[in-house]
C-alpha cells in the first residue's frame, strides 16, 4: 500500500520528503524517512526511473505500458507531432508529450504508425498567440473557484487595464479560447478573448461558481446522427450539458451556455442538421441571426 501511494503522488508531479510524507499521513501510514527511501528503491527495482534533485523526488520513467493497437497508436501520435510541427505556441509540449506517449507504447503498435505516418492540417488558434502561463493561470482559478485580476485588453472600448474577475470557464470558438467570467465591475458573466489577456493573477478569494450559472442562458439543440457523432455535447459549452439518444441515432444536447451569440453561430453553421429547441432566449437570438443574414441576400 505504501508504495502504491508513492507511485500515485509522483506521477501527478515532483514531490518533497515532506509531501510523500503526508500522503502516506493521509491514508493512516506513518513511516520515517529510511523507510520512504526504502519503498522508493523497491519502485526503482521495479523499472520506474526515480530520482532526486533538490529535495524533490521525480519520476521520469515507468515500465507500464499502453496497450495501443497499430491504428490508435498511428492517430494518436500522428495528431500530437503533427501539432508539434505546426502550433507555435505549444510545439515543444506536443513534441515532449509525443516522446514520453513513444515511450510507452508496444514495439510492434510503435513500428505501425512509424510505417505509416498521417500529417494532419493544423492551424495556429489565435493571432497575437495565447500565452500558456496566463492560461494555465485562468485555468486554476477556475478549478480552485478563485477569483482572479486580469490585465485585458478590451476592442470595443480600446483601452488595457486590470479587472477583477470570477472565472467560470474556458470554452473553445471560432479558433480561440475565451475566458467567461463574472466582472465584479460590471456586476456580470462577460467573456475575454484570452489571447487579450496580457497579465493575471489568481486572487486568495473564493467564490461559488453555482452562483454565476444561474445567470447563464439555458440552450437546447436537437443534432442530426452525423452531427452529434461530430459534436456531441460540446455543441454546447457547458461540461454538465445532458445527452437525450432519439431513435434516428441523432441526440438532444440541453445545457447552459455562457456565450449565446458564439453558440448561435455554431449552430448556424451546421445548417438544417441541427435546431435549436430553447431556452427561449437564445431561439430568439437564433431567429434574429437568421432574419439579418438572409436581409443581406434580399
Amino acid at each position: 500500500m505504501g508504495t502504491l501511494i508513492l507511485l500515485r503522488v509522483l506521477s501527478e508531479g515532483p514531490a518533497s520528503r515532506r509531501k510523500l510524507e503526508q500522503a502516506l499521513a493521509d491514508e493512516g501510514i506513518r513511516r520515517d524517512e529510511r523507510t520512504i527511501r526504502r519503498w522508493l528503491g523497491i519502485l526503482r527495482e521495479a523499472g520506474f526511473g526515480i530520482t532526486k534533485t533538490k529535495n524533490l523526488y521525480k519520476m521520469h520513467s515507468s515500465p507500464a505500458k499502453i496497450d495501443f493497437d497499430g491504428y490508435e497508436a498511428l492517430a494518436t501520435l500522428s495528431v500530437l507531432e503533427s501539432l508539434a510541427e505546426r502550433e507555435l505556441l505549444y510545439n515543444k509540449s506536443f513534441g515532449t508529450a509525443a516522446g514520453k506517449l513513444r515511450r510507452t507504447i508496444p514495439k510492434e503498435s510503435l513500428d505501425f504508425a512509424d510505417a505509416g505516418k498521417i500529417e494532419f492540417a493544423l492551424e495556429s488558434v489565435s493571432d497575437p498567440p495565447e500565452d500558456p502561463e496566463i492560461m494555465d493561470k485562468l485555468r486554476r482559478a477556475v478549478r480552485s473557484s478563485r477569483r482572479a485580476s486580469i490585465f485585458y485588453h478590451s476592442l470595443k472600448s480600446d483601452t488595457l487595464r486590470w479587472r477583477t474577475v470570477e472565472p467560470v470557464g474556458i470554452t473553445y470558438s471560432q479558433r480561440a479560447h475565451r475566458l467567461h467570467a463574472f466582472d465584479l465591475e460590471q456586476r456580470e458573466v462577460r467573456e475575454f478573448r484570452v489571447n487579450r489577456v496580457q497579465q493575471a493573477r489568481i486572487l486568495p478569494d473564493k467564490f461559488s461558481p453555482e452562483t454565476h450559472r444561474h445567470s447563464l442562458t439555458p440552450a437546447r439543440i436537437r443534432l442530426s446522427r452525423n452531427t452529434f457523432i461530430a459534436y456531441g455535447r460540446k455543441i454546447i459549452a457547458d461540461d454538465e450539458a445532458s445527452i437525450e439518444p432519439l431513435s434516428d441515432g441523432g441526440a438532444i444536447v440541453s445545457g447552459k451556455t455562457p456565450s449565446p451569440f458564439w453558440t448561435v453561430r455554431e449552430v448556424a453553421a451546421l445548417g438544417p442538421e441541427a435546431e435549436v429547441l430553447g431556452g427561449e432566449e437564445l431561439r430568439r437570438e437564433f431567429v434574429t441571426f437568421l432574419k439579418d443574414t438572409l436581409e443581406k441576400y434580399e
